[in-house]
């Protein structure tokens, strides 16, 4: 892994990224193009299978008990087998898993064709962050992870468009195209990325080489579990408390459209100025950002004021996703970043199903005003959390990064 990283460091200069990156950007971005099936899978269950919203909801919890396997198991295989060929491995799996919900017949195998889709729709993930480790020089890190992230938001925007207009023809084909966006990743990244190499164990960086025994990890993971717990209010109890007010559904789909128009349009201009920063300073201040973004959500009544809230808690997650990815990497031991990055991406599965579930019971037994009152603080606890955890963290992470 260290030979990778000198040699695109001197051959791409001090901004280039070296051009295994690009393959990874690239094939991240067609992937997001055809991630039809999670946003659009409700609507499938019901409209397609005429499912009750009991029933629904339980297809969906399954989706959510496969997805909180599917990054640690991956970042373990990254460790084990090799970045490359997990990430080729996970898309395939993906591709397959994904066509057999629509040929299941009954609905105990439609449960258990949703789980396998769960359990590998981000086996990849953490073998693409041990690769962006393997391939691109520590200083540029968190430059290319927030780029990655742009593109899988420009990527999820078209997605969501386009995937209404095939879903109006049949939702199989958005299974199909779904799939065939998994394959085509898997034939790039296994044609253009290097072989896989077995990583430097310089010893370099303090730390447990099992995630599981690593007390910072699991306390920054924790903090992050917090903000995607935050993040899927967005899209449960947000249009719930819109639609109680008297708003109707098109309020809350221009509402929502403020993120990822703020993403593709800041996320460029952030990211930047935001690898200059200390990785632990940003994390913490983004967090709190994100909970006062929820926060503000207790005193909205009108488009505007919604608006207002998305875009600052949308500020929040793209520092968070600039810098999270890249100082969980840091925190890694050599060779351990697949499965550093996997327990910390089981937050994502996790708040699918934590979320859900505590936003609607918070939602129901208190109020909307109470909700986002407690998202706030829920923020500014994880913020100051990670605030207190920044000397540690600065000191893994020193370990780390050049000079």
């Amino acid at each position: 892994m260290t030979d990778l990283v000198e040699e695109s460091s001197s051959a791409t200069g001090r901004r280039r990224l070296p051009r295994a990156f690009w393959v990874l950007w690239a094939g991240s971005l067609v992937n997001r193009l055809g991630y039809l099936i999670q946003p659009f899978l409700a609507l499938y269950l019901s409209g397609q299978w005429r499912l009750s919203p009991g029933t629904v909801g339980l297809v969906l919890a399954s989706f959510g008990a496969g997805a909180v396997v599917s990054q640690p198991l991956g970042g373990w295989l990254a460790d084990r087998w090799g970045g490359r060929r997990t990430l080729v491995a996970g898309l395939l799996a993906t591709a397959v898993t994904a066509m057999l919900i629509p040929w299941a017949g009954t609905v105990p195998v439609l449960v258990g064709a949703v789980v396998l889709y769960g359990l590998t729709v981000d086996l990849y993930r953490p073998a693409l962050a041990a690769l962006v480790v393997a391939t691109v020089p520590g200083e540029h890190r968190a430059r290319a992870f927030g780029l990655i992230f742009w593109a899988v938001n420009l990527g999820s925007a078209v997605a969501g468009l386009a995937g209404g207009l095939m879903a109006a023809r049949g939702f199989v084909l958005l299974f199909a195209v779904d799939a065939a966006s998994c394959v085509i990743f898997a034939l790039v990244a296994a044609r253009l990325l290097p072989p896989d190499r077995r990583p430097a164990h310089d010893g370099g960086r303090g730390g447990p080489a099992s995630p599981g025994s690593d007390a910072l990890l699991w306390a920054v993971t924790g903090t992050f579990l917090v903000f995607a717990v935050l993040l899927v209010q967005a899209y449960v109890t947000m249009p719930l408390t819109m639609l109680d007010q008297g708003l109707p559904p098109t309020a809350y789909g221009l509402v929502i459209a403020v993120n990822p128009i703020v993403i593709l349009v800041l996320q460029p201009l952030l990211a930047g100025r935001l690898a200059d920063w200390p990785r632990s300073t940003v994390y913490a201040g983004s967090l709190a950002v994100t909970g006062l973004g929820f926060g503000l959500l207790a005193a909205a009544r009108t488009v505007p004021v919604y608006a207002l809230a998305v875009l600052i808690w949308t500020i929040g997650e793209i520092g968070v996703a600039t810098v999270g990815p890249t100082l969980v990497t840091e925190l890694a031991p050599p060779g351990s970043e697949g499965r550093y990055s996997g327990l910390f991406g089981m937050a994502y599965g996790a708040s699918s199903l934590v979320g859900p579930l505590t936003g609607t019971t918070v939602l129901a037994a208190a109020g909307p005003t109470t909700l986002w009152v407690a998202c706030a603080v829920a923020g500014l606890a994880a913020a100051a959390a990670a605030f207190a955890l920044r000397g540690a963290m600065a000191r893994r992470t020193a370990l780390a990064r050049p000079g």
